[in-house]
């Protein structure tokens, strides 16, 4: 995009605000810092809602919901399913069961060095439930996956809104050009250089963006975001001002016209506190 801009007080003024969470929102220790939080509650009673966009599910969105404590819609698994204050599905998108069945049986024989989580709602699914990465992620969370068959036990869902592959880097990369190669209509982007994310091909941060902003009444040139993945840059170029974190890639970084302090460093206070 070019030299990247930089953002100064009063150049736009912005009416809704939406946030990645992991390396964005929260630290390293997986908490919301106090003055960002404080400076998020001030602009929400001034009437302007703070929403969360994340890939992980509902009970691991809801988490920092709490401890944030304001009650808006939020967005999970990367827009795949919006949701509002009190937790009912506004806007749903899945991959098809026999499709995403096809997808796990190719990761079992392709990749087997991947680890394959599949959710649906409020359900995540593994093989293993002691694999470390699974025990890792659990921790972040706070939330608890099922060992079993997805074909079994998403059958009433009738299909599955995320694959969260995990992995070393290099495998990751790989599985990522498997994917995209043999099932163009995907959507297939890396959180981070450890996570592979793979939705519906029409499911983007981007699109649930857009859907709270009409639902809203709120233009999405007069919104804000702030995220630090690769899957955060298309939701980064629709709003009004995205700004990347400092700790993104630089390649998240390049594709942006603002970048703000880490999130070590409160990158979203830094903004805010220009309000």
């Amino acid at each position: 995009m070019g030299e990247r801009q930089k953002w100064v007080r009063g150049q736009q003024d912005f009416r809704i605000l939406f946030s990645d969470i992991d390396g964005t929102l929260i630290n390293s220790q997986h908490h919301i810092p106090g003055r960002t939080r404080e400076k998020i509650l001030e602009l929400d009673r001034k009437g302007i809602p703070f929403i969360l966009v994340s890939a992980r599910g509902p009970a691991g969105v809801e988490v920092i919901r709490r401890e944030l404590g304001n009650r808006k819609p939020f967005i999970c698994y990367s827009g795949g399913l919006v949701l509002d204050a009190d937790g009912k599905a506004l806007y749903s998108r899945q991959i098809e069961l026999g499709l995403a069945v096809e997808i796990y049986e190719l990761l079992e024989h392709e990749c087997p060095e991947i680890c394959c989580n599949t959710y649906s709602k409020d359900l995540w699914v593994v093989k293993d439930d002691t694999n470390p990465w699974v025990v890792r992620e659990e921790r972040i969370t706070q939330g608890k996956s099922v060992a079993g068959d997805i074909g079994e036990i998403f059958a009433e869902a009738g299909g599955v809104h995320k694959f969260l592959l995990m992995g070393e880097p290099e495998p990751i990369d790989r599985t990522g050009i498997l994917l995209r190669k043999r099932y163009p209509g995907l959507s297939v982007l890396k959180s981070n250089k450890f996570y592979l994310e793979v939705m519906d091909g029409s499911v983007h941060k981007a699109a649930g963006v857009r859907y709270l902003c009409d639902h809203y009444g709120i233009p999405v040139e007069e919104a804000a975001a702030f995220g630090d993945g690769e899957n955060d840059v298309g939701m980064l170029q629709a709003v009004g001002c995205g700004f990347a974190m400092g700790n993104a890639p630089e390649s998240v970084k390049q594709q942006v016209k603002y970048v703000t302090g880490s999130n070590e460093e409160e990158g979203i206070w830094e903004v805010l506190r220009e309000f």
